[in-house]
């Protein structure tokens, strides 16, 4: 989990790398890619009164990419010896089928973007450390009502390595470390409060800061019980948004159907969302969970425009995808795994701040407000239908004031309604796991939401 084992994972991986290069030579005229790729990923559980548990685990292999007479072919296996390089090179080759286009990217397109520094991981000891700070910042900042359960941090390294048959190189090593922290009432009602946070930088982790943040939230729980109706504005706290726009996603990828939903969802002015709303697939911020020089398939990384102020403007593809679907190439392959073909996805689906507002002024510009802090199942949308359902909790706010707790609500509308009464966004902008790749999000303010029957 140092540097000294990153530069051993780049020497393995280059000497895969080299093998595959050598076989591929004598298999006859071929075009291809090779990418291999070890990640080793610490799990340590932290909880009061128990000694750390800790858990670690190591994945690698070798994926190729193969194009010949008019028939592309793609497999992976793993390890880094020259026998995984050679089955992989087997596994493509056997299974080649003819394509109306080359799919590997063309030279002229491949390069690697710069990167900011690579952050280390922390020491061993350091999650037992913020762990206990934890501990007792969550119990001060209760007065004793909340107790944390646990910690789980899981901390990685990852190295990778592409190469083509053209003399393309690109070479990477990275860190990531999250946690996620469990809170419960030492007494009365509410069940465990769990709260999932991505740690850019661990050194710059302020646990004190970190406990209030959870404890303030999981405290509204124990507050008494309110509900209400009508027309109100609606706040969706990070997580919820993130969950929204992670359901979005789909309408800002090359379209796979011939029936492309988007349109119908654009009112008279080519709008999907009101104003305040820019959309950014962000490969280049050094905050953001998934960093790299280059996308999938080569192309440099970028930060790509998906909606500004509410018009959409590109879509993201791969460039096998923006062949099929006459798309402009823009660096929009996702590739997670050595086994993953790369395909089209977001990487950092991120909401600009820029023109966002304080916490603190956006709940206090609301008036009443149901804030809806935790989404308790998926949120869905039906982008052929234009309709949506949110299931969540929340608080109620009269002036950013708490009133009460609103255990449970279900919500369900028009998207483009739902969209485009986005008044404000805020500047709390935090980053969450999507199904592929991440979603960083911050609260938005959306006017005049009905809510039914609570």
């Amino acid at each position: 989990m140092s540097a000294p084992a990153d530069s051993r994972h780049q020497e393995r991986l280059r000497s895969a790398a080299a093998t595959a290069r050598d076989v591929l030579a004598r298999s006859g005229p071929c075009r291809w890619e090779v990418f291999t790729k070890a990640s080793v990923t610490r799990e340590v559980e932290v909880a009061p009164g128990e000694p750390p548990r800790e858990l670690e685990a190591e994945e690698m292999g070798v994926a190729v990419r193969t194009v010949r007479g008019g028939r592309a072919g793609f497999a992976a296996a793993s390890g880094l010896e020259a026998d995984a390089a050679r089955r992989a090179i087997a596994g493509a080759c056997a299974v080649e089928q003819e394509l109306p286009f080359d799919p590997l990217p063309p030279l002229r397109l491949l390069a690697a973007a710069d990167g900011g520094p690579v952050r280390g991981l922390p020491p061993r000891g350091w999650a037992s450390h913020v762990g206990e700070q934890l501990e007792t910042g969550v119990a001060a900042i209760s007065g004793g009502r909340l107790r944390l359960r646990r910690c789980l941090f899981q901390e990685g390294t990852f190295s990778w390595l592409m190469q083509t048959g053209e003399g393309f190189v690109a070479a990477f090593d990275g860190t990531a470390c999250s946690l996620l922290t469990e809170v419960q009432p030492v007494a009365g009602r509410g069940g465990v409060w769990r709260e999932w946070h991505h740690v850019a930088d661990p050194s710059a982790l302020d646990p004190a800061a970190l406990a209030r943040r959870i404890a303030d939230r999981a405290l509204l729980v124990q507050g008494r019980i309110a509900t209400g109706s009508g027309l109100v504005s609606l706040i969706l706290a990070p997580e919820v948004a993130a969950r929204l726009l992670t359901a979005l996603s789909t309408l800002l990828v090359v379209c796979r159907d011939r029936r492309d939903p988007l349109p119908k969802l654009l009112d008279s002015s080519g709008r999907l969302a009101s104003d305040p709303l820019t959309l950014l697939d962000d490969r280049l911020d050094p905050e953001a969970p998934i960093a790299g020089p280059c996308d999938g398939e080569g192309l440099p990384a970028a930060r790509t425009l998906l909606l500004e102020r509410g018009i959409p403007r590109h879509r993201l593809a791969s460039y096998r995808d923006a062949l099929a679907f006459g798309e402009s190439p823009r660096g929009g392959a996702l590739r997670l795994s050595y086994r993953d073909y790369p395909s089209t996805g977001i990487a950092n689906l991120r909401v600009s701040t820029e023109h966002g507002l304080p916490p603190a002024d956006l709940l206090r510009d609301a008036g009443t407000a149901l804030y809806l802090l935790r989404p308790l199942a998926p949120v869905l949308v039906d982008v052929a239908a234009g309709s949506y359902r949110i299931v969540a909790s929340g608080v109620w706010l009269d002036n950013g004031r708490a009133r009460g707790w609103h255990p449970v609500v279900e919500l369900r509308g028009s998207l483009t309604r739902l969209l485009g009464r986005i008044e404000a966004v805020g500047t709390d902008l935090a980053w969450f796991q999507a199904e592929r790749g991440a979603v960083g999000a911050p609260s938005l303010l959306i006017a005049g939401q009905p809510v039914m029957g609570t």
